[in-house]
């Protein structure tokens, strides 16, 4: 049941979508899974960006080893931080779930 039909004094606001998809931080866990699957999938192709970032002239040829090796940290750190991110979100989320 919706967070908000629990408390009858408060009014009822209009959603759309299925009201127990939007509680319980259901839509920040989403983003941040949309998030993982974008950090991914440009991970599985972050040699091939850069060559074509240096193919295009935007990054010189001799630097192309180290803006890959760059890439590949900036990707990295940024999983990590959707991971901590996500699993903040979930431990918020189980003990509300708890206090109940």
């Amino acid at each position: 049941m919706a967070s908000d039909l629990l408390r009858p004094k408060s009014p009822l606001r209009p959603r759309l979508g299925h009201p127990s998809r939007l509680t319980d931080g259901a839509v920040e866990v989403s983003l941040l899974m949309l998030g993982h699957a974008v950090v991914f999938f440009v991970t599985l192709f972050h040699d091939e960006i850069i060559a074509e970032l240096v193919e295009e002239g935007w990054l010189l040829a001799r630097l192309a080893e180290r803006y890959e090796i760059v890439l590949g940290m900036a990707l990295f750190l940024c999983w990590s931080a959707l991971l901590l991110r996500l699993v903040a979100v979930l431990r918020r989320i189980s003990e509300e779930r708890a206090g109940r």
